[in-house]
């Protein structure tokens, strides 16, 4: 993984400021955090692995009321966005099925012997409840942590490809350098494919979950 300072370092040759005399750490990592929160959308839009991940087995202890997974132990993953499917075990860890997402639990459903639906509200996941313990599997869109200083990790490899010319982007931008914008700018989208294929794996359509 590159660190944020091979970011900056790529960002200032592009603004033709190598020894940084006019941008400092604290002047591009600003532009550097709204780089990296591009990335990791754009990512997600065209079904990029690097920014999908499932978790272990979780257990959901039975109870008669509404599961809140964000105040179980062990709780839903902290580094979740959001999820995208859940998947029933028993608790000697046998495969049930996936469960069925709803907008709002079903409340008028008494609870039985199987979790079924799931809802994800106020970003923490609900269950309705089981009458006997279980456990789950979690795919979801996790998060990757944004650059706050130059040692930074990026987490993403080669992520410093696009970071490097879209901050160099939005730092002419902000001067109004419209020339030095519309190069940075077309670099970062060549280098964006790059990041792509350095992560390929089972992509998907774009705005596809």
């Amino acid at each position: 993984m590159a660190l944020a300072s091979v970011a900056l370092a790529q960002a200032r040759t592009l603004l033709n400021d190598d020894t940084s005399s006019v941008w400092s750490d604290a002047a591009l990592i600003p532009k550097l955090q709204i780089a990296h929160q591009e990335l990791q959308m754009a990512l997600w839009e065209v079904g990029s692995p690097a920014v999908r991940k499932e978790s272990g087995l979780l257990a959901v202890v039975a109870s008669a009321s509404v599961v809140d997974m964000s105040g179980t132990t062990p709780a839903q993953p902290t580094d979740m966005l959001t999820p995208t499917k859940i998947y029933e075990y028993t608790v000697g860890s046998v495969y049930v099925g996936e469960m069925t997402e709803v907008f709002y639990l079903p409340l008028d459903i008494a609870v039985s012997g199987a979790l079924t639906y799931w809802c994800w509200r106020k970003e923490k996941i609900l269950f309705l409840g089981c009458s006997v313990d279980r456990k789950v599997k979690i795919q979801y869109r996790k998060l990757i942590t944004v650059p706050t200083v130059a040692g930074s990790d990026l987490g993403l490899s080669f992520a410093e490809l696009y970071l490097g010319p879209r901050a160099a982007a939005l730092a002419a931008g902000a001067v109004g350098n419209a020339e030095v914008l519309g190069i940075a700018t077309e670099m970062a989208k060549v280098n964006f494919q790059k990041v792509v294929a350095a992560h390929r794996g089972q992509q998907k359509p774009p705005n596809r979950p």
